[in-house]
């Protein structure tokens, strides 16, 4: 939570500064290279999910399992970043100013598999090892990355902090492991490779559903209008989704005590699932009032009168944070339960969708179309499509009593004064006992 709340703070003073300085369309091409960027970020988090998963049903092949997911990992990223590559020379050309951002931010991505080692952290409950590797060079990255455009070097000069800022982190990240997991040892399964493998393209669907909505948005918006519509929509669109980041962190943090409990105890497992469900809908909730009570007036005094409608584009995006909490237990559920097959026709359709609303909305409305067109499709996806889907239906009907808010703060507090009641309990017999 510490490194999700720092990456809130230093995403909101980087794209305020970064956006104003550069301007809508500058903006709007850094934007763009992000755009790919985000399609690669979900995948050493993919990696973690299915590693903690294997690891706690299999404890003895913990390195096995370490080694081949940083593999897999690795194999996926660079395939991803291979046709991104070929992409970009096909359309814009590898020389153009925005197919250099587009490599040089997607590059950056290749060291990434190594942050795998993050589930051996999470499951040993000794994350602030890494969290404090992390924000350290989030911070001084984040730092040069608005010093750059104050002193008056352009987009390709922010692009290349990218690459620092993933390459600090990864090889950070692997030192700290190797140094505090004196056991490990290189062992790698072409089986388990290719499971992992396997795994990956509905598990990357559904993950980053929200970030592919909103990235084919920001390449349609630079295709069907202009960059300074793209920029508009990126910095409206960064806005809105930092408060969003402790969700993901929220759901990884839960996931070995769910998982632990689905083992042991299906029944309090059912009870913590709903718990945590309730726990995330209500966090969204709140988000969602911040972002169009507070965000979404100071958007204009933030990025200056060049980001004309991104007050607009934050209050549609903001609705659909809700929809993100729904997702995050979606995710989990969908990863234990395998339920791959749902996942990719869920978002195919999902991808139908935002494309259409795109064709239909951005030549009139620019990037208030697109807004609307991301808002449109992970609404199926989170909500509709899960509910209409035979296998899926059961997490729907999980989640939509959480949604309520009076009733899910009841539970919660009543759930709390439960477990201090029991607290008090166990001490009293335990200074009881002891007395005799």
């Amino acid at each position: 939570m510490l490194e999700r709340v720092t990456h809130i703070g230093v995403a909101f003073s980087v794209t305020v500064v970064v956006a104003r300085e550069l301007g809508p369309a500058d903006y709007g091409r850094l934007a763009l290279g992000l755009a790919f960027f985000a399609l690669l970020m979900p995948i050493s988090n993919i990696t973690a999910q299915c590693l903690m998963r294997d690891t706690t049903a299999e404890p003895r092949s913990a390195n096995m399992l370490m080694s081949s997911a940083e593999v897999a990992a690795g194999l996926v990223t660079s395939l991803i970043v291979a046709a991104i590559t070929v992409g970009v020379a096909l359309t814009v050309g590898v020389t153009s100013t925005e197919g250099i951002v587009v490599l040089v931010i997607v590059g950056s991505a290749l060291l990434r598999p190594l942050q795998v080692v993050d589930a051996w952290f999470i499951m040993a409950q000794s994350s602030k090892r890494v969290v404090i590797i992390r924000v350290s060079v989030l911070l001084v990255t984040g730092a040069v990355r608005i010093a750059l455009p104050l002193a008056g070097y352009g987009v390709v000069a922010v692009a290349w902090t990218y690459i620092v800022e993933s390459a600090l982190a990864s090889i950070g990240s692997w030192i700290a492991y190797r140094r505090y997991n004196k056991d490990y040892r290189w062992e790698i399964s072409r089986a388990r490779v290719g499971s992992v493998v396997k795994e990956f393209v509905p598990l990357l669907l559904v993950s980053s559903s929200a970030l592919i909505y909103q990235r084919l948005d920001q390449a349609m918006l630079a295709w069907l209008s202009d960059f300074r519509e793209t920029g508009v929509y990126a910095a409206a669109a960064s806005l809105s989704d930092a408060p969003k980041f402790p969700l993901i962190a929220l759901a990884v943090s839960f996931t070995p005590r769910l998982l632990a409990l689905r083992k042991a105890d299906p029944e309090r497992y059912r009870v913590a699932l709903s718990d945590f469900a309730r726990f995330v809908n209500l966090f969204g909730y709140a988000v969602t009032l911040g972002l169009i009570l507070v965000m979404a007036p100071l958007a204009p005094l933030l990025l200056g009168s060049a980001y004309d409608g991104a007050t607009i584009v934050i209050i549609i995006l903001a609705l659909s944070t809700p929809l993100a909490a729904v997702g995050a237990v979606l995710l989990l559920l969908t990863n234990w339960d395998k339920l791959y097959r749902e996942a990719i026709v869920r978002n195919l359709v999902g991808a139908a969708i935002s494309v259409g609303f795109n064709f239909l909305l951005i030549p009139r409305y620019g990037a208030v179309g697109a807004a609307i067109s991301t808002f449109a499709a992970l609404l199926w996806v989170f909500v509709i499509g899960v509910a209409v889907d035979r296998r899926t239906r059961y997490i729907f009907r999980i989640t939509l009593p959480t949604l309520e808010p009076i009733s899910s703060t009841r539970i919660l507090l009543a759930r709390r004064r439960e477990r201090r009641e029991a607290r008090k309990l166990m001490q009293e017999m335990s200074e009881f006992y002891g007395s005799s």
